[in-house]
This record gives structure tokens, C-alpha cells and sequence, in this order.
């Protein structure tokens, strides 16, 4: 009798061992052996490009690119959500199907173009080659006063990120306004000559200011009497 419990706990053992790798083996088919572990954002930019905008986006999934099942990318104005860009590496996460298909679910407008759209992931030798995900979701120019990205892997982990922003956030450098609110900043790129001009009324209010208060006019017409 206390060979056959014997036995059946050595078999419940390799059941539950088997399981557990079982699950680490689905987790994605060119993962890096870890356990599941859940999606994070290497890099999020958004640009302006001539009359559309394009979200430049870097996921990783530590358990391989390919445990990725989808990105949700959602605009938000005061109303609330104004529209929903959606990019599906699997319809599913039971089959290992690739779809790769990007998406809208907005109700008012289609912003999203889809043939401009694209994605690429990582290959090589080193860890952080098997596990990125880049995408680009380029969509047509609206005004939006935030933007929540979803990520979703295949073991039902996600990774959320909310990006908030408004004039008052934005800071100057080369032709490129930066977006704060995230650990790799977003970008926001505008013509250069409405940052020039922006660049030289704030000079020249700044040169008034300093001159009204250190009464430089004065000093100068006090001195032309004096001659």
C-alpha cells in the first residue's frame, strides 16, 4: 500500500512539473526560458508628419516578441474615447496563427490608415533581440488631449501606459517638441518655422522686460545730456 502512494505522488509530481513547462513552452515558441512574465514598453514616440501622426511603439515580452498577442491603443479627448487603434498578432491565444493585422474601432471617424501602418520584430543571438516588438500606427491629424496603450500577451498579462499632455508640457529641442509623462519620452514634431517665430517673440519679450527693468533707456539719455 505504501508503495502504490509512493507511486502516485512521483506521478502527481511529473504531472504538475510537466504542466508548468508545458505552460512556459506556450508562453512563446522563441521565448528565452524564463517564466511568463508580463509585456513592457521599451519606447513610445509620437510625431506629427505632414497631416498625420504616427506612434512610433517598442513592446518587449521577455518570454519572446512572439507571446504578444495584441496592442489597444486609445485616443481620449474631453468627451471621453474618441478613437481605438487596435494591431492583433493572433486573433487568439490558443492557435499560433500570425495575423498580423492593425485595426480601428472608433465610432464618428476612420483615422487610422492601415496601409501606412507597420510592424517588425527583433532577431539575433542576444536576449533583447528575441523579445522586441516594434510598431507604427500612423493615423490622420486630430486633436487629442491624451493616449492609454494596452498590451496583451498570449498568458493573459498585460502592461498599461497613459500618456497626458497639453501646451504647457511641451519643451523645445532642435524642430522637436518632447512629450513628458513616460520613462522614455514621447515625441511631438511641429514645422520649425512656428517654433522659430514662438523662439523670437520670446526674445524680443524678454529683451523689453530687461530693459524696462534696469532702466537701460534712462542710463543712456542720462548720459547723452551729460556729453
Amino acid at each position: 500500500m505504501r508503495k502504490l502512494w509512493v507511486l502516485l505522488s512521483f506521478i502527481i509530481l511529473i504531472m504538475f512539473f510537466q504542466n508548468i513547462f508545458l505552460d512556459n513552452a506556450k508562453a512563446g515558441e522563441a521565448g528565452v526560458g524564463v517564466l511568463n512574465v508580463s509585456p513592457k514598453y521599451n519606447s513610445i514616440r509620437l510625431m506629427q508628419q505632414d497631416d498625420t501622426f504616427r506612434i512610433y511603439l517598442t513592446v518587449s515580452d521577455y518570454n519572446s516578441w512572439e507571446d504578444i498577442q495584441k496592442i489597444n491603443v486609445i485616443l481620449m479627448d474631453e468627451s471621453g474615447q474618441k478613437a481605438e487603434f487596435i494591431f492583433n498578432q493572433y486573433n487568439d491565444n490558443t492557435t499560433y496563427d500570425k495575423v498580423n493585422e492593425f485595426a480601428e474601432n472608433s465610432i464618428d471617424n476612420n483615422f487610422l490608415m492601415i496601409k501606412k501602418c507597420s510592424y517588425d520584430s527583433s532577431f539575433g543571438e542576444e536576449i533583447e533581440d528575441k523579445c522586441n516588438l516594434g510598431l507604427i500606427f500612423v493615423f490622420q491629424k486630430t486633436r487629442f488631449t491624451s493616449m492609454n496603450i494596452f498590451t496583451y500577451d498570449r498568458s493573459g498579462e498585460s502592461a498599461t501606459i497613459q500618456l497626458d499632455y497639453s501646451s504647457e508640457d511641451l519643451t523645445r529641442t532642435g524642430n522637436i517638441l518632447i512629450i513628458p509623462g513616460i520613462n522614455n519620452s514621447a515625441i511631438f514634431e511641429i514645422p520649425s518655422i512656428i517654433l522659430d517665430i514662438i523662439s523670437v517673440f520670446i526674445s524680443i519679450l524678454v529683451t523689453f522686460i530687461i530693459i524696462k527693468k534696469t532702466d537701460v533707456i534712462e542710463r543712456m539719455r542720462s548720459i547723452y545730456e551729460k556729453a
